[in-house]
């Protein structure tokens, strides 16, 4: 496929429209500067915030004032931003670097709100040491955790970014028939892997995407036992199931896909858990519409699994974006996290549809997903020609 310029979907307009929304919540909050925290961990979301305002992957801060150019803060100087005009260096000593910023715009007793300190991931967020520099370099403002703004302006997404998920999802379709074409008895694993990374360069999308793959005859997650072993040396073998959780990422917004893949017809056993897997998926795409709370499109997942007999140890839902968001729905394999189930699904937003279905013994399992949109009319697969199949190679 035909690669698309990054300008010609996150235009300067999209850029005015987030600013603008941002800068609207901050007047009603009374807060003259955020200041972004952005890492490219957790596979690169944790730069989600800083990207979503300056339309570039990097690590570094974000000073962004209630009025004026925003300042991007990154390893060196000098660095092409679509969006910005000044792009200055921060490392070793980003605190020095951004309270010189703050200094400049005389906010040295002025209500800062700081983004990245909270939230699902906010334990690998903003660095304690950074904050506590600003802090202490300004005794007289007054820091407050602002990340709540971020967060919430992402989840509804533009035409722009459903258009940015619709590129990926037409590149990630594409990878798996890559691995369709590929995936025979003989071939390594890393042979699979190679040809869904070659595609997805090849077509545009970004390198350093998410990549969760295990094979055999038993597995639960690709996430699982696939990391935790020597680099794919392998064969497939008559009977293998390839279990795939990879996203296919177009300027930054994770189109993800929850795939299984057969070396010739998948036993019995697998072929029930697909089935309730299935059962699972439409169950909940035919309740999902606006208005819908978090709990009630949860148990619309979960009751065909339970009554099948089955166990869950993953979320059957998330939010997708610039990294995997909320809502997501009742995570077992995570019991410190707890669901807001009264959480209000709104249109326009974007959700990676994924249920679990795992084995009564916890040795097999499926996961089949791809992106959601959300509707006024329900919900509306983003990937043409997609549906929830097991793939016969």
């Amino acid at each position: 496929m035909p690669i698309v310029p990054v300008e010609s979907i996150l235009t300067l307009e999209e850029r005015d429209r987030r600013w603008k929304n941002i800068r609207d919540e901050m007047k009603r909050r009374d807060l003259a500067c955020l200041v972004v925290w952005g890492s490219q961990g957790y596979w690169t979301g944790l730069a989600a915030n800083i990207r979503y305002l300056a339309n570039i992957l990097d690590e570094g801060y974000l000073v962004f004032p209630l009025e004026g150019e925003p300042t991007l803060f990154t390893f060196e100087i000098g660095l092409p931003s679509p969006w910005l005009k000044d792009h200055r260096a921060g490392q070793p000593r980003y605190s020095a670097a951004v309270a010189k910023r703050l200094r400049e715009l005389c906010l040295e007793r002025a209500r800062i709100g700081i983004v990245g300190l909270s939230g699902y991931l906010g334990e690998m967020g903003f660095p304690y040491a950074t904050y506590m520099a600003l802090v202490n370099a300004f005794p007289s403002a007054k820091f407050e955790d602002t990340t709540d703004i971020l967060e919430k302006a992402r989840l509804v997404k533009s035409a722009a970014e459903i258009r940015c998920f619709e590129l990926g999802c037409e590149v990630g379709l594409r990878g798996m028939q890559a691995i369709a074409l590929t995936a025979r008895p003989g071939v390594k694993d890393y042979e699979v892997k190679a040809a869904l990374m070659d595609t997805v360069y090849r077509n545009g999308c970004e390198p350093g995407f998410m990549l969760l793959y295990v094979s055999g005859k038993e597995g639960v997650h690709g996430g699982r036992g696939g990391r935790h072993r020597p680099p794919d040396l392998k064969a497939l073998e008559p009977g293998d199931v390839i279990l795939l959780e990879f996203d296919a990422r177009y300027f930054g917004y994770f189109a993800q896909f929850n795939q299984s893949f057969a070396i010739g017809q998948p036993a019995e056993d697998w072929s029930n858990i697909f089935d309730v897997s299935v059962k699972s998926f439409y169950s909940g795409l035919k309740v999902l519409k606006p208005g819908i709370t978090l709990g009630e499109l949860d148990e619309a997942f979960l009751t065909p699994i339970r009554e099948a007999g089955y166990n869950v140890r993953n979320p059957a839902f998330h939010g997708l974006g610039l990294y995997l968001e909320m809502p997501m729905g009742s995570y077992p394999g995570q019991p410190e996290y707890k669901p807001d189930n009264s959480f209000v699904i709104k249109e326009n937003m974007v959700l990676e549809f994924e249920p679990h279905v795992e084995s009564r013994d916890g040795k097999k399992a499926i996961h089949m997903g791809s992106p959601v949109l959300v509707t006024e009319n329900g919900g509306r697969l983003l990937t043409p020609g997609w549906k929830p199949e097991f793939i016969i190679c």
